[in-house]
Parts: structure tokens; sequence; C-alpha cells
């Protein structure tokens, strides 16, 4: 009997430790499996140590002049990520990098990394949570700042809290790459006219970034740390979502036009784009996502929070309980609602029927599309409208396709030179938008 009870606990216990090491194992290959990601990863904490040593590290001092002209107040991008920390500490730690990040060794640490100036916050022991969150809110402010690793080191000693950030470059290198990365911000804004409104001075630089970037596929910030960069995004031509966004973050601002970055997800993966404020009014704009593999579009260009919910999630507003290491939240977030600035509104037609008057309304488009020989009709399908049944009757009824009925119109008041033939083609259909582009070929 003693025999079969200790068999049968040997037994137990071997049991036990298969079911564990298969947890674990399975675990494992969760959190180790290869994703693509469009976001960097979360700040990570290494120990300081020891803290009260403060060795000597000659620091090259980075010239910090602004992108856009002399005044050094140009410096500051945006204030959203400063103005949601309630912490006083976090504040003054936010403060002190502003000068921290500018003062870069030149020798290599045992980790490929090169240190930036100690900070000391004296009659304080920050947690990692705070200070994660200060550096997180000053790096989401500077888009310019594109040198930080994913590391900070830190340690607490006697009511000092020491913090220590890390570049990918060194002092000399991150001097030859901030010229040009400001020689490429100055060549695109040279392109900005003082008469343009913030939706023109909005669409060219969202249109000239499209131009000269193009989405990189990756799986981790290992594989580049340019790619999660606005410099990545502007002078290498190649970046992912986080990349576009800070590129589009810091134009725009830079250029007149407020604007911040926004995270939460895109058909279930890590995502980021842009939140744009023009008279008053926010609006969602996704750079990445109007970037085709052919060509650009400006379907995801200012639109309002239901209408970004469409194939977005947005992640929560910053508080004690939305906090997590992985960045998953964001400082600011104002409710979108205006629909004046999306550009179906602003270049296009909204069409809430198709009766006589909304086909008039079409041709009218049409007429002054070919006037000035823009060859692209973009056309949003009222809420109330089946864009089957529009689509239908507008494109593929054989016996009457009313588009070119409005086509036919347009031209009975267009010279020759202007006319518009019936070769037109769809650029773009999106039924879950209820939207789309036509682009009519002139004869």
């Amino acid at each position: 009997m003693m025999k079969k009870a200790v068999s049968r606990f040997l037994f137990l216990v071997l049991f036990v430790l298969i079911s564990v090491l298969a947890v674990a194992g399975a675990l494992y290959v969760l959190q180790n499996r290869d994703v693509d990601t469009d976001v960097r990863e979360s700040l990570q904490g290494v120990p300081l140590m020891p803290a009260e040593e403060s060795s000597e590290v000659d620091y090259s001092q980075i010239d910090s002049v602004s992108l856009s002209s002399p005044d050094a107040d140009n410096e500051i991008i945006s204030t959203c990520g400063y103005d949601a920390l309630t912490d006083e500490n976090e504040k003054y730690l936010y403060e002190m990098l502003r000068e921290s990040v500018y003062k870069i060794s030149d020798d290599v640490d045992e980790k490929g990394r090169y240190k930036t100036k100690r900070i000391e916050i004296t009659g304080s022991e920050m947690d990692s949570q705070s200070i994660n969150t200060a550096i997180n809110a000053f790096l989401y402010d500077n888009p310019q700042i594109f040198w930080i690793d994913n590391y900070f080191g830190y340690n607490v000693r006697s009511q000092v809290t020491y913090v220590e950030c890390y570049s990918v470059l060194s002092g000399n290198q991150c001097e030859i790459y901030l010229k040009r990365f400001s020689d490429r911000v100055q060549e695109i804004l040279s392109e900005i006219s003082e008469d343009d409104g913030k939706y023109e001075r909005e669409k060219k630089i969202h249109d000239k970034l499209l131009e000269i970037c193009k989405y990189k596929k990756i799986e981790s910030f290992d594989d580049g740390w340019q790619y999660f960069s606005a410099y990545g995004a502007l002078v290498d031509g190649e970046a992912v979502c986080e990349g576009y966004s800070k590129a589009m973050m810091l134009l725009l601002n830079l250029s007149g036009v407020n604007a911040t970055t926004v995270r939460g997800f895109g058909e279930g993966e890590r995502h980021m784009w842009n939140l744009v404020e023009i008279g008053g009014n926010w609006y969602h704009l996704d750079a990445t996502w109007d970037d085709g593999e052919e060509d650009y579009n400006h379907e995801f260009f200012n639109l309002t929070t239901d209408g970004v919910l469409i194939d977005h999630k947005i992640d929560p507003i910053l508080s004690d309980e939305t906090y997590t290491d992985d960045y998953s939240y964001n400082f600011f977030l104002p409710e979108c609602k205006a629909s004046d600035m999306n550009y179906y509104f602003v270049e296009g037609i909204v069409m809430n029927g198709t009766d006589n008057d909304s086909l008039n309304e079409l041709s009218s488009l049409l007429y002054n599309k070919a006037l000035s020989g823009d060859d692209i009709i973009p056309i949003q399908v009222g809420e109330e409208m089946d864009f089957e049944d529009f689509m239908y009757t507008m494109f593929e009824n054989e016996e009457n396709r009313k588009f070119y009925d409005c086509i036919r119109t347009a031209n009975e008041y267009l010279d020759d030179t202007h006319k518009i033939n019936d070769k037109s083609s769809f650029l773009l259909k999106n039924e879950k938008r209820k939207t789309a582009r036509i682009r009519i070929v002139f004869s």
C-alpha cells in the first residue's frame, strides 16, 4: 500500500510539473512570436547603478536651433503631453529633458547606446511609472527628438531620483542627422505659402509626405529605430505609422496648424495617426492609411470621431486606471464632431439622393472641376442612402447611368478644351465608408 501511495504521489508531482512547463512554454511562444508593429514598444526602465555616483562623461552639446526659425520658442512643438501631467516632479523631469536630450556622449556603452546628460530630481523618490509617463509625454510633444532609445536608466536614493536617457546616435552623429533632418523640413515648409489656409497647408504637407515616404513593414523597434521616427519618414523615405504620424505632427505645427498624435488600433493591430485642429474643430487624420501601394488618396483626411471608429479603435485618455507600460493610452483626446474640413466635404460632394437637385449639384461640381483641370471627383454618399443602390443608379444601370447624364449637362456649358468624355474610371469605392472617387477624362 505504501509503494502504491508513493507511486501515485510521484505521478501527481510529475503531472503538475509537466502542466506547468506546458503553460510556461505556451506563454513564452505567445509573448515572443513575431508580430508586425506600427508603434514603438514601451520605454523600459533599467537600473542606474550606483545611483549616488555621477561619473565624468564628456557630453557633446547638440545644436538645438529651431527647425522653423531662429526664435527659440519655436522649439516647442506641442504641449498636450505636458498639460496632461498632474505631478510636479513629472513636470520638472519633462522640463529637464529639454536640455538633457541635446547633451549626448560620444562613448558607446556595452549595449550600443549613448548616454544623455543625467538628471537629478532632489527631494523626491519617483517610481518607474511616473518617470515613464514624463518621458513619454516629452517624446509625445517633441517629434523632432528622434534619437532617444527605448530605454531609460533610473534609481532612487536618499530622496533623490536619478534619470538617464539613451541615444541611438552619438553626439557627433546626431549633429549630422539633425542637419539632414532640418534641411528636409525646411525644404518641405518652403512649399507652403503665407496665403494658404490651414486646410491647404494640411493637404500640401499630407500629399508631400506621401510622395516621399513609403510604408515599411517591420517586426520591431530593433529592426531600425528610424522607421518609428519623423527622420525616417522625411529623410530616408521609409516609415511605419509612428513615423508618418510624427512627421505630420511636426510639419503641421511648424506650418501653423495645431496637431498631435493619437494611439490605438487599426484592423486589430497597434496603430498611430493624427489629430488636427482647424477653425477651432478637431479632426482625425490617418496619413498612413491614405498611402496606397501605387498612389495616395484622402480617404482618411479629417474624419469625425464616429467616422474614424468605423475601422479604428482609440486608446483611452491617461489616468491611474488606464496607465500601462506599453503606451496604450493618450494624453489628449478631443471629441471630433465637425465635418466641414473633411476632404469629401471640401473638395467633393455629399449626395443625399439622386433627384434632380442632387444631380444638378454634381453637374456643377463636374463643371468647376473641369475648368480647374482637376480630374478627381470625390463623392460621399449620404447616411440615409443605400450605397449599393446609389452606385447602381449612378454608374451601373446600363439603361440610364445618371453620372453620365451629369457629364453631358456639364459639357453643355464647357468649351471644347474643357469638355469631359465618358471614359471615366473608378479610383476607389469604399462601401464601408460610403465613398467613391472617380477620375474623369477630358476630351
